[in-house]
């Protein structure tokens, strides 16, 4: 017998159902000092702070200000290292070139940013750049799994996300791409692109148009990352490009060292995409980002009727009615009292004051409403008795 749904995502909906039990229970009462968020429940639960995570998540670059300026140094430093390195070989214009006193100095420098080198220097900040990534990855990962409505477990695409980058970083020192081309080339006797490099980079290729899109769509602020992903996309495709480009940009060895560049850049701007996905998410944990509704939910609103408030209010409150409501039964039980009166003195002739009347003054002293009651009920039973 099969099951319908996986246990795994069996389990995240009823961890999910009862983060909803408990934020129900425990919700506070309207009009606190909190701001409310837009949806039914929280977003996350108090666990994805980043305070709960390790160090890294509170270092993270959360305002605009602080990103930019991330950003710039990041790709300030790769295009420095990159320019020095390929400046000399493809242009015939090396930077590093000096004498004197600091020659020897200025020739290990040159030699260290060489791209026929075995780790030139913009290679090795390419793959810190890329276990730098790995890493915030993997922290953004460890604050999406306590968001409360991923009923699907969308969280796990960024530690695939982790993964893929810890293994493109790999990739700069270890030579796992040929490892690859060489094994299916031999497994299934076909070798597309030079030495079979095909399969490596259809792998990596079609692994990558599935994780980023399933990791990074789900954000409610995803615009910059997107932005960013892509063109590290678009940067590490041209690198992928070189080995069928190489007689095209003049052979010698020049397509291997555009692509060394391509691919350090790459790096950078994964780096710089996966900061800026960092940052929405921490916002997300924070409340200061509009929770993304349901379609359904949107629909739903978008067909309810929008009224209109009047200009002048028909009626007047209830607290601007009740003194006068109030005065008119006064003035109503005066007028009664004042007929029973003169009812009774009609009846049996007898005249009596209903009001106190004091021989030094010359008013009526104003009867209470517990007076005028007593002096009607009289009158009524005079009037049965006669």
């Amino acid at each position: 017998m099969s099951l319908a749904t996986s246990p795994r995502r069996d389990q995240r909906r009823r961890l999910v159902a009862s983060w909803k039990r408990s934020a129900s229970e425990q919700q506070p009462a309207a009009g606190g000092d909190d701001p409310p968020r837009s949806g039914a429940i929280p977003a996350y639960d108090d666990l994805a702070r980043p305070e709960r995570h390790p160090a890294l998540a509170t270092r993270l670059p959360v305002t605009v200000g602080r990103l930019s300026l991330a950003a710039i140094a990041i790709i300030a430093t790769f295009a420095g290292a990159i320019t020095l390195a390929v400046c000399g070989p493809l242009f015939g214009r090396p930077l590093l070139v000096g004498g004197g006193r600091f020659a020897g100095t200025v020739a290990v420098l040159a030699a260290a940013f060489d791209p026929r080198a075995t780790l030139p220097v913009h290679l090795w900040l390419a793959v810190l750049a890329l276990f730098a990534a790995a890493a915030v990855a993997g922290s953004v990962r460890f604050m999406r799994r306590h968001r409360r409505d991923d009923y699907k477990g969308r969280f796990r695409a960024w530690g695939w996300l982790a993964v893929i980058l810890t293994l493109a970083a790999w990739s700069g020192t270890v030579p796992l791409g040929p490892l690859v081309a060489r094994f299916m080339s031999e497994a299934t006797g076909i070798a597309p692109g030079p030495a079979g490099i095909g399969w490596w980079l259809g792998l990596a290729g079609c692994t990558l148009a599935f994780v980023i899109p399933w990791a990074v769509l789900s954000l409610a602020e995803r615009a910059g990352t997107v932005a960013w992903t892509a063109l590290a996309i678009a940067v590490w495709g041209t690198a992928a490009a070189m080995p069928w480009a190489d007689a095209w940009v003049g052979g010698a060895g020049r397509g291997a060292i555009i692509a060394q560049a391509a691919w350090a850049g790459g790096a950078a701007l994964m780096l710089v995409a996966m900061l800026t996905a960092a940052r929405a998410v921490i916002r997300e944990v924070r409340g200061q980002t509009p929770v993304a509704q349901p379609r359904a939910a949107r629909r739903r609103d978008a067909a309810k009727p929008v009224t209109k408030p009047s200009a002048k209010p028909t009626t007047k409150p209830a607290e601007s009615r009740e003194p006068a409501a109030d005065a008119d039964d006064d003035q109503a039980d005066h007028e009664a009292t004042e007929q029973d009166e003169q009812r009774e003195r009609s009846a049996d002739g007898d005249s009596w004051q209903a009001d106190y009347v004091d021989g030094s003054e010359h008013e009526h002293r104003h009867l209470s409403k517990a007076e005028r009651k007593r002096l009607k009920k009289l009158a009524r039973m005079n009037s049965h008795a006669a």
